[in-house]
């Protein structure tokens, strides 16, 4: 049994490896937060911040990094969130912009 799960991890691109690392962190800080953890917010959540991940990889690979960056993509985009991903993404819009 471990060795079927060991194959399925490794057989997932690793782009689909970072979005489901993104919706896994997003969601457990969402209610780890206390915040508002009504479930259409914890859903939500998770779902944008599964998207970022892939608009972020993009930009990843197109740097020059590798694909397995993902999964750390998707867990940095998970654990700051979507608010906070937009806060940095406005601040270096408004430096380039200057």
């Amino acid at each position: 049994m471990p060795e079927r799960i060991v194959e399925f991890l490794h057989s997932i691109q690793p782009a689909a490896g970072g979005v489901v690392m993104a919706v896994l962190v997003s969601a457990l800080r969402v209610v780890y937060d206390k915040g508002e953890t009504r479930p259409c917010r914890v859903l939500l959540e998770s779902i944008l911040c599964g998207a970022l991940t892939l608009t972020i990889n993009s930009g990843v690979i197109a740097l020059g990094f590798g694909p397995d960056w993902a999964v750390f993509v998707g867990g940095v985009t998970g654990f700051l969130g979507t608010f906070k991903i937009r806060s940095i993404a406005m601040n270096f819009i408004a430096r380039k912009t200057k």
